[in-house]
């Protein structure tokens, strides 16, 4: 019996010095952005609708626009991650984040979402492609209805990005309703596409504020706001599924 004892303690007592020794700060690279590898493609609606490579379009993160980079002649972009050196937890619990890119050329700017780890120890590498849609070239902005009039309650540059991803989809779902019969690569951009709408409504449902200046909560502009989301995410989900 005290045999067992001794072994249970010690065993106990290993699994404490683990635990202590995993939580001890080290110093090590830590990664505040992803590495993306992008590719932007021109979507041209009509008769014979198509999609086509852009080159010469800078992405970079907003944090850092010196370290911009350019898409080549198929389009592609390989935006480095940023890093910086800290004491960091051995065991740092997992979540993951979105990490905002802008896309830009001389007539349009918006903003593509990369998602990755909050904490990244290790370099972490997203690929996404990304569509623009002609009439933006000759500057003309592509943005879906506005929605109720409760998302004034949220980051209006957020809603305003959700609304272009949406008015993006809504239109390649216009030419490619059937997504089954499609094949790669014009089936990767709808499906990436869908994916930023998506992620763009999940960004904005977390940029809301709906408390009022007395802090009491603004139960009304909420509930129209949780239908308007709702809505959207079952039509974009629904769409997936065909």
């Amino acid at each position: 019996m005290a045999m067992i004892a001794g072994k249970t303690r010690l065993i106990a007592t290993m699994a404490l010095s683990s635990l202590l020794l995993a939580c001890v700060p080290t110093i090590q690279t830590v990664y505040l952005t992803p590495q993306v590898q992008g590719t932007v493609m021109l979507f041209s609606p009509g008769e014979s609708a198509n999609f086509s490579p852009l080159s010469g379009i800078a992405a970079y993160y907003p944090s850092a626009p010196e370290a911009a980079t350019q898409s080549n002649q198929q389009g592609e972009f390989l935006l480095e991650a940023s890093s910086t050196v800290e004491a960091s937890l051995l065991m740092p619990g997992h979540s993951l984040n979105y990490y905002p890119v802008t896309v830009q050329a001389e007539t349009f700017s918006y903003t593509v979402l990369a998602q990755a780890s909050t904490k990244m120890l290790d370099l972490e590498t997203v690929k996404l492609s990304s569509v623009v849609v002609s009439d933006e070239l000759d500057g003309k902005q592509l943005l879906a209805d506005s929605g109720p009039n409760a998302l004034k309650y949220c980051n209006l540059n957020s809603v305003k990005q959700l609304r272009r991803e949406q008015a993006v989809h809504q239109l390649l779902k216009q030419y490619y309703p059937a997504t089954e019969q499609l094949e790669q690569p014009v089936l990767s951009y709808i499906k990436d596409q869908q994916q930023q709408t998506l992620m763009w409504l999940e960004y904005v449902k977390r940029s809301c504020n709906w408390e009022d200046e007395d802090g009491y909560p603004r139960y009304r502009d909420m509930k129209d706001a949780r239908e308007y989301f709702a809505e959207l995410e079952t039509s974009l989900l629904n769409q997936s599924a065909k």
